[in-house]
């Protein structure tokens, strides 16, 4: 980190002004003259990798596969523009002139081996300084400052090459591996350089900022649409002061607010209204082209998890950002201008633009939906806070208001009456939460004994079901062979069954390239080194590789429908059931859920071929993209790939069919939402989907209904259960629409009593819904949903007619034993929250409270103390009376029984204890 004032505003060193395009070709240029072979970049999001989510480095693209010489670099010496993502200066963006999320490094790399050096110190340097020179900056302005480096267990020496107080680039020689027991030199030795685009860029064109030089094209937009005074002596003047300070607090921003503003002659509170504007344009222009790359890279849905979360954070601090501005512009807008600029050097951005648009417009509705809802969470956390006697909402309230619900700081200080203090890096508190790659579900532990590995034969014929094979080992139940068919579990795949002799195999996995069987039986009747006879259960291993096939065909219609930013998140298949689940922002509606059916069953019916093959990871890259990822990241220098001619291709070490009708018909069974951004889709294929049609029949008759399979679907996506579950959930709603028509009728006859007014809601709901199946479904859902809206709403305004009634009996009409005055009452229909509430918001000191509450058949006993009775013994004594029970303390107690004799017992018990 420099520290000192930059010095090339308003006087750039360079020859010519350049873009970002401009700067871009003549790097790349520069290097391929100097025997470098230019690659494309990768994609944004890390897919090659399980550890990061995003690629942070032109280096992170050689990680760790070329770095531990399991596979050989694409080129060697290379050279590329690699867009990158940080998270960790996410709150400085705007503010220090230079940070951003979203940036592009230039990079030339070579990886020196024992067989091949390339070149390293010497010959790095003399490059780069070429470079400069050639851009026309003179040799006394440039520097180069010595330093150690050390990044994902990682180290060596390197340069730091400052030019005009900017560091422009960092020249890093990666020769040692950090271990505990300290650093070992590494096999390969690498020249891992990076030099900052756009610096590079803002050091050519003199700006005030990084900002003004590499968003013009945008910033002239924006600026056109808000009434605020540029001053450029003062957006300069802080860019300068800013290069000497390592601004990562907010002390250090008022320092450098403060130092600014004794320059200028201003103040601070002066100074910061006129470039509070700015930043939060900055902000915009970074967080859109950042969210332009994320979301065109594929596989992101802005949501609360994994990379998700991240998009989301970018959409909600420039929704933010445009709010402060006052800034009428929709985001889509701004975005859609980002792809425009970008489209002639990023061709695939015109590909997926609609797709691209589409997610900002879902993601900002939610976002509309949720300040809506974030007043009542933010007055309910209020009145909490209060209670306890707070008058502050603290950073860790600030931190579970927006990962629980979404809610930025600066809207939770505009809804909160209390104090709400915004720190200054909440925005990297949160990220740094959500940076860290949860590892994923471990296998099982298995120990085995000392043997060589199994010779895997399921990959050369998945069609054998008989073999002979010569026992190795068996120990604590299973089997180990010399080579196998049988599949172990993996991938999201069951394992086979079958018979090894007569002992029936029951689990197959893998435990590093040994495959153990585990079998049922009396092992004493096979030994080591025996030959036995095999054979695999067919009917279960041909269903799961339809399953296993069908899951590929599924995730390329659903791609096709829904748009490239579908990417599996996870997939199982059984014997009776395939589940997918995909990256999407919304619920699958029943016409795309059809149309990916339709899809999926043409490329079935097309007769298509599937080509299984071993490939060279990098050539497998190079051939299909990352896309071939689906699964998530895959090991080893060579990868199976699975490619259904024409449709989709994806690493995967799974059975498939040689050919897509071998699959039979697929039918989707059901959709479903089942986490923020992630919709899953369950399906059957082969002799399962028979079994399905059959049991389909059956539920017709049983619901006594003859209805297509498509309507069965609509009923089902109505209630949200699987078609299966439909009997028993019809019956529940049924049988509740009755339960609460008669809680209503009830509630209604209190409120008379209460009011002396008449209420019939109850009277709309005569008998249930008929007619129609689909209609008359879907009305029996929305009339249950009324009705238990209606009786919320109820038991609200019984409760406030209650605690007023409570209210003035504690005042005029209440016993009085031993100085305490009590009240009884009756009430119907409420809950066990109203009724707390109702007792705490009455009973004063020196008081005592019972309410029974009568609930179709049962009654709730509350009993509330402030007084020398004991809550519990009372609710006790009443609750045993209804043949119940109590629990609680001396001040508060719940209890209940049945309804039928509450009003006699009460004056029983009135009898027997004066009350």
């Amino acid at each position: 980190m420099t520290c000192e004032e930059y010095s090339f505003i308003g006087d750039s060193p360079m020859r010519r002004r350049l873009t970002l395009s401009e700067m871009r070709e003549f790097y790349l240029s520069f290097f391929e003259k100097n025997g470098h072979t230019r690659i494309s970049r990768y994609p944004i999001i890390a897919r090659w990798r399980d550890d990061i989510f995003f690629t942070i480095a032109s280096i992170s693209c050689f990680q760790p596969w070329v770095l531990n010489q399991t596979i050989d670099p694409p080129a060697n010496p290379l050279v590329m523009s690699q867009p990158c993502l940080r998270f960790n200066d996410i709150d400085n963006v705007g503010k220090t002139g230079r940070h951003l999320t979203e940036f592009e490094m230039m990079a030339h790399h070579a990886f020196n081996t024992g067989d091949r050096s390339v070149y390293f110190k010497d010959r790095t340097v003399e490059l780069c300084h070429s470079l400069l020179l050639e851009l026309g900056i003179k040799p006394e302005e440039i520097n180069y400052l010595e330093a150690e480096w050390s990044g994902g267990g990682n180290s060596g020496p390197c340069f730091e090459v400052v030019v005009g107080g900017v560091e422009l680039a960092t020249l890093v020689f990666m020769m040692y591996e950090d271990t505990p027991a300290g650093k070992r030199e590494m096999e390969m030795q690498v020249v891992d350089t990076g030099y900052g685009l756009e610096r590079f860029v803002w050091l050519s064109r003199g700006t005030p900022n990084t900002y003004e030089a590499i968003f013009d094209y945008l910033l002239s937009e924006l600026k056109r649409e808000i009434d605020v005074e540029e001053d450029e002596e003062i957006l300069s003047e802080y860019s300068r002061l800013a290069g000497m300070m390592n601004v990562e607090s907010k002390a250090d921003l008022n320092k450098l607010r403060r130092g600014v503003a004794d320059r200028i002659g201003i103040s601070v509170d002066k100074l910061i209204e006129k470039i509070s504007p700015f930043e939060d344009l900055y902000a915009v222009c970074d967080h859109t082209r950042a969210l332009m790359f994320m979301l065109n890279d594929g596989g992101i849905v802005p949501s609360n998890v994994k990379a998700g979360y991240f998009a989301r954070l970018l959409v909600r601090r420039a929704l933010r950002s445009l709010k402060a501005l006052d800034l009428k512009t929709p985001l889509r807008d701004i975005l859609s201008l980002q792809i425009e600029h970008f489209k002639d050097d990023f061709p695939e951005l015109m590909e997926n633009r609609d797709d691209i648009l589409a997610l900002i417009d879902v993601e900002e509705k939610k976002y509309e939906r949720t300040i809506i809802r974030g007043r009542n969470i933010i007055s309910k956390l209020d009145e909490g806070l209060k209670k306890e006697g707070r008058d502050t909402i603290s950073i860790k309230d600030l931190i579970h208001l927006y990962d629980s619900h979404g809610l930025v700081p600066e809207i939770v200080s505009e809804f909160s009456g209390l104090r709400v203090e915004i720190p200054d890096d909440f925005y990297i508190r949160v990220a740094s939460i959500h940076e860290k790659v949860e590892e994923g579900e471990k296998a099982r532990e298995i120990d085995i004994p000392e043997v060589r590995e199994t010779e895997l034969k399921f990959y050369e014929d998945s069609y054998v079901k008989k073999f002979k094979a010569r026992v190795l080992k068996k120990f604590d139940g299973y089997i180990i062979l010399d080579k196998t068919y049988f599949y172990p579990e993996g991938g999201g795949q069951e394992p086979d069954f079958g018979k090894i002799d007569s002992l029936s195999v029951i689990d197959v996995q893998r435990v590093g390239n040994v495959i153990i069987h585990k079998v049922r039986g009396d092992l004493g009747r096979i030994r080591e080194n025996d030959l036995v006879e095999c054979e695999i259960d067919w009917d279960r291993r041909l269903q799961l590789t339809q399953h296993h096939t069908a899951t590929h065909i599924i995730n390329g219609a659903a791609r096709r429908i829904l748009g490239n930013h579908i990417w599996q998140t996870g997939a199982h298949k059984s014997e009776e059931l395939g589940r997918l689940d995909l990256t999407h922002h919304s619920r699958i509606s029943e016409g795309e859920r059809e149309e990916i059916e339709r899809l999926a069953n043409e490329v079935v019916s097309e007769k298509r071929k599937i080509n299984i093959g071993v490939m060279d990871r990098g050539r497998a890259e190079k051939m299909y993209g990352f896309r071939i990822y689906q699964g998530g990241a895959v090991p080893g220098k060579d990868i199976r790939i699975v490619d259904i001619e024409g449709w989709d291709v994806e690493a995967c070490g799974g059975t498939h069919l040689k050919n897509t009708s071998e699959v039979g018909r697929i039918e989707i069974v059901d959709t479903k939402r089942i986490q923020d951004g992630v919709v899953r889709i369950e399906f059957k294929a082969g002799k399962a989907l028979e079994r399905y049609a059959e049991g389909q029949k059956e539920l017709m008759e049983r619901l006594n209904i003859e209805v297509p399979k498509e309507d069965l679907q609509k009923i089902s996506s109505t209630f949200s259960v699987s078609v299966e579950q439909l009997p028993k959930t019809i019956e529940r709603f049924r049988r509740e629409w009755k339960q609460q028509v008669r809680e209503l009728k009830n509630m209604e006859g209190m409120l008379s009593n209460l009011t002396g007014e008449r209420y019939k809601f109850s009277d709309r709901y005569k008998e249930l819904p008929s007619g129609d199946p689909v209609r008359a479904y879907e009305q029996l859902f929305g009339e249950w949903k009324s009705q238990r809206k209606e009786i919320k709403r109820l038991k609200k305004k019984i409760q406030e007619i209650l605690t007023e009634k409570l209210n003035e009996r504690f005042r005029s009409d209440f016993i009085e034993k031993k100085g305490v005055r009590i009240v009884k009452e009756i009430s119907v229909g409420l809950d066990v929250k109203n009724l707390i509430e109702m007792a705490k918001s009455t009973v004063k000191e020196n008081s005592l409270l019972i309410i029974a509450n009568k609930i179709d058949k049962r009654a709730n006993i509350l009993v509330y103390s402030r007084s020398r009775f004991n809550a519990e013994g009372i609710a006790k004594d009443l609750s045993k009376r209804l043949g119940g029970g109590a629990h609680g303390n001396r001040n508060l107690a719940i209890g209940g029984g049945s309804s039928n004799r509450i009003e006699k017992i009460l004056r029983e018990f009135e009898v027997e204890n004066g009350f």
